[in-house]
């Protein structure tokens, strides 16, 4: 038992107290005897004291003998049948000793962490398995929610220890740390140790290849094979996903195994190598591959898509002709992730629908420039830029010019009505609200919007008109000039109908946008189709004729039919209204649909007429062209020069022909007529057609300056490691270079990607610098290390990181060093008996206890004594009378004080009775 102080400083006043109360003591007039003089002293003494105590914050606290214990099961996939059910004989038999004070908690972990049942809960040792994604080990996330358990308020005042039984194989974040800021809470940590039963297992460890080299130049793809038992296994080499050869049989000893592939490429590019294996003694089949990359210089890399390959030969030719390698791909083919982009160093789009390319197409686009200076451009057409619905994609947000053309009130008003039937879809969004914002951002502030729910109708009059009212007007037919605030209002669409008809609805729509001044009325109905048979019945056919004849078009996007025909009516609906048909199976195709739509009913923003273009003075990209020979254009789409864009070429009608800017550490460059025969026909035979495109080609290439450095990136423990090597022409090793990193993780160019991460290197040793960055998911992670100039562009050279499987699948053996070297952190066991869990080598725990409170009650209750001692003057007889009325009080006899007295009171007693 101890007593501990919250604001121990407070003591210091005592003594002071003391010497107070006794000095006033000897200074007191008062003529107390000398008994009651030194028992007021006492009270006082004792009152300060209470309030002393009281005031520094007195706990006190005393050694608890229970203890809480939090069992932490490591349920990754490493863990088989035969781990698990040692685990649960090692927790049967741990729990059996435990003491009925004791309180113990059983967490799961494998990538995340789950618990299964918290302090004070039933313990239950068959639920092992965890329900989460199981492919990795994070000890670092588990210790964390371990400590939290135990510093609960339900496990205060008990000692608490974690007990973790895992292989030690973790593969994200370092635990020791994590560790030794247990201890720091005085949780203690023991370690008990799974060994893996693996009997029969080979695997690919990693591939080794230089990271650059020439066209032609032989070198040697290696890899690392390892297997627990001697085997002959088949290997197959990969290049880009295509066989290079025959598979080879390939004897292995026990351990790790060497097998080398001779290479060549006699094409520039980023290549991707793989290795698949087929062993009879194996067990995992996930960790069966790997993967590494190789960067081959040379000429200049061009991938050109486009909608049609016949119609590219012009310039496909004419960049021939200019020593550019040029490789053909239509846009579904075009790769969904930066590192497959890597091997080009530009990328041109030519008429181009955004409908055609996928969301993860356009933002692997976007990171290949903007994170790695691979170059873009696009070119234009009848399907490119706002004609090709560009509008509020990656592609645009990359590219000098914006599609954003009706600031300039190039184009005519719109008025759009958004009618919408009840499509709330559990567990993903309001369909109703993301689809009204949508229409508001693809709208400008000459447009003008109104929503329409399909909720409260009479019917529908003789004449064809709708029985008012007709639905509510969720938002009033306005212009949209605060899009903000429309869209606080649309937080409110609940309950939009679902009608049995939807003819009063769309008519009461086609009553408003024939009110406004709008040069373009159009009506999108949102809904299920479900009204079909009594739709039909209703005429609706002829309804939606008279509302097309009145000057209105209609297009449906339908959105949560449950079957073919519903769909099929709703796209009858769109083509007698005029307008388009759409289905929506996700609740985010919706802005790219209603952007395509709204882009339809306008008027598309090109110009088809015949021009010259016009040189800007001070061009860099097209010094040497005679612009005064070269023959008209015909045509040409609309788009607006971004602020910090460079301007080549422009229109009769002085708006931008040709663009450019710097994108991050790429460039990209839009020329806003085409290629082909329809705009361009009269510059297919021109001379400075081939000079034209390859200059504006050379301007976008992706930029590598002489690097006197090697950069190499590795795996280890769920990080990447980047080093790099700096040596100048005679080997001597380069000091105080600065090095940053930007790195692309597999997600990038991928929908709600992760951004690319920037790291600095630091200098590590003579000519050495390194740098760390987390790798926590299996994929590619491109790496583009950038040394700073004094002048010039900045050196640059690519690396990747290719993780085939997931390290989970790596290791074969336990790792009984890193389990030891927790329990030394955190003060435990390694490998503790089950029985020794709850024993008798229990950690200490001390519960405090406020007494605070009790501390100021006892000095209110001393407080009337101390008044009274000083107040009140008794003697003996004052003393024996108040006896006397106690006894009274209490029914017993009254014992008098004189003998003669007592006899006559006992014979009066006598005489009464």
């Amino acid at each position: 038992m101890s007593v501990q102080f919250s604001f121990w400083p407070a003591l210091l006043l005592l003594p002071l107290l003391l010497l107070f109360a006794w000095w006033q003591d000897r200074r007191s007039v008062t003529d107390m005897t000398v008994g009651r003089r030194r028992a007021a002293l006492a009270v006082r003494f004792l009152l300060l004291s209470l309030l002393t105590f009281a005031l520094a914050g007195t706990t006190h606290v005393r050694q608890s003998d229970s203890v809480a214990v939090v069992f932490l099961v490591d349920s990754s996939r490493s863990m088989r049948g035969g781990q698990r059910d040692a685990i649960r004989r090692y927790l049967d038999s741990a729990v059996k000793s435990r003491r009925a004070v004791d309180q113990t908690a059983l967490v799961t972990f494998a990538e995340g962490v789950h618990t299964q049942s918290s302090i004070g809960q039933p313990f239950d040792s068959s639920r092992l398995r965890d329900p989460g994604a199981t492919a990795g080990t994070n000890i670092v996330q588990a210790l964390r929610a371990a400590r939290n358990e135990l510093l609960d308020p339900s496990a205060r005042g008990a000692g608490r220890r974690i007990v973790l039984l895992s292989d030690g194989n973790e593969t994200a974040d370092h635990s020791l740390p994590e560790a030794a800021e247990l201890a720091a809470d005085h949780i203690l940590l023991d370690t008990v140790t799974i060994p893996l039963d693996l009997k029969r297992e080979a695997l690919v460890d990693r591939l080794v290849l230089p990271n650059q080299v020439k066209i032609g130049e032989p070198f040697s793809v290696r890899a690392l094979v390892s297997s627990l038992t001697e085997q002959t296994v088949r290997l197959q080499l990969t290049r880009d996903g295509r066989a290079t050869g025959p598979s080879r049989m390939v004897g292995l000893h026990r351990g790790k195994n060497v097998v080398a592939f001779d290479q060549s490429i006699t094409r520039p590019g980023f290549f991707r190598y793989g290795v698949t294996l087929s062993a009879p003694e194996d067990t995992l089949p996930e960790n069966n591959g790997g993967e590494g990359y190789v960067w081959v210089r040379g000429k200049p890399a061009v991938l050109y898509v486009a909608d049609s390959s016949a119609l590219t030969g012009f310039l496909r030719q004419a960049l021939h002709d200019q020593s550019m390698e040029v490789d053909y791909l239509s846009p579904g083919a075009l790769p969904a992730n930066a590192a497959d982009l890597q091997r080009y160093d530009t990328v041109f789009l030519s008429n181009v629908l955004a409908s055609d390319l996928s969301q993860n197409q356009m933002l692997a686009l976007q990171v290949a420039c903007r994170d790695f200076g691979v170059g873009l451009g696009m070119v234009g057409g009848r399907n490119s830029f706002g004609a090709g619905y560009y509008r509020g994609t990656p592609i645009e947000e990359a590219l000098p010019v914006t599609m954003d053309v009706k600031k300039q009130k190039r184009l005519p008003s719109v008025a759009v009505a958004l009618v919408i039937e009840d499509l709330e879809v559990p567990s993903t969004v309001n369909m109703s609200i993301e689809a009204a914002k949508a229409t508001i951002d693809n709208l400008e502030p000459i447009d003008q919007v109104g929503v329409l729910d399909c909720n409260g109708f009479s019917g529908i009059a003789a004449s064809g008109e709708a029985v008012s009212p007709a639905g509510r007007w969720r938002i009033e037919m306005a212009h949209v000039t605060d899009r903000d605030g429309l869209k606080v209002k649309l937080q409110g669409l609940i309950d939009m109908g679902d009608p049995p008809t939807y003819d009063p609805y769309l008519l009461e729509a086609a009553r408003v946008l024939n009110a406004t001044d709008a040069k373009v009325k159009h009506i999108i109905f949102l809904g299920d189709g479900d009204a079909i048979g009594e739709s039909t019945q209703g005429g609706t056919a002829a309804n939606i004729k008279k509302i097309r004849d009145s000057g209105v078009t209609l297009s449906t996007i339908t959105t949560g039919a449950t079957d073919a025909s519903e769909t099929t009516f709703m796209a009858a609906l769109a083509f007698t209204g005029g307008g388009q048909a759409y289905v929506a199976d996700h609740p985010e195709d919706l802005p790219r649909l209603l952007l395509k739509d709204a882009e339809t009913i306008s008027q598309p923003p090109i110009v088809e007429e015949p021009f010259r273009p016009t040189d800007m003075p001070g061009d860099e990209i097209f010094q040497g062209i005679d612009w005064a020979g070269s023959p008209p254009l015909l045509g040409y789409n609309i788009a607006n020069l971004k602020p910090t864009a460079s301007l080549s070429l422009i229109t009769h009608r002085k708006d931008p022909l040709f663009a450019s800017w710097r994108y991050g550490l790429g460039r990209s460059v839009a020329f806003m007529s085409d290629d082909r025969a329809r705009w361009a026909a009269p510059w297919l035979s021109w001379a400075g057609y081939s000079r034209f495109w390859a200059q504006a080609i050379r301007w976008t290439l992706r930029s590598f300056a002489p690097a006197d450095y090697t950069s190499q990136v590795t795996y280890e423990n769920g990080r990447g490691h980047i080093v790099v090597d700096a040596l100048d022409a005679q080997g001597r090793y380069v000091n105080r270079l600065e090095f940053s990193a930007r790195i692309a993780p597999p997600a990038a160019g991928e929908l709600h990607a992760s951004p690319s991460l920037d790291a600095p290197l630091r200098q590590i040793g003579p000519g050495r610098y390194e740098a760390w960055f987390d790798a926590p998911k299996v994929g590619t992670y491109m790496v583009n290390v950038m040394q700073k100039q004094a002048a010039g562009p900045a050196s640059s050279s690519l690396a990747g990181l290719s993780l085939a499987y997931s390290p989970e699948y790596r290791q074969t053996e336990s790792n009984p060093y890193l389990m030891a070297q927790l329990a030394a952190a955190g003060n435990g066991r390694a490998n503790p008996a089950p029985g020794a869990i709850f024993g008798s080598d229990r950690p200490s725990s001390y519960a405090p206890t406020d007494i605070v409170p009790q501390l100021v009650l006892g000095a209110l209750l001393l407080l009337p004594f101390d008044i009274a001692v000083r107040r009140l003057a008794a003697d003996r007889r004052d003393v024996a009378r108040i006896r006397a009325w106690l006894r009274r009080l209490l029914g017993r006899p009254v014992q008098a004080a004189d003998p003669g007295l007592q006899r006559l009171l006992d014979r009066k007693a006598t005489t009464a009775a």
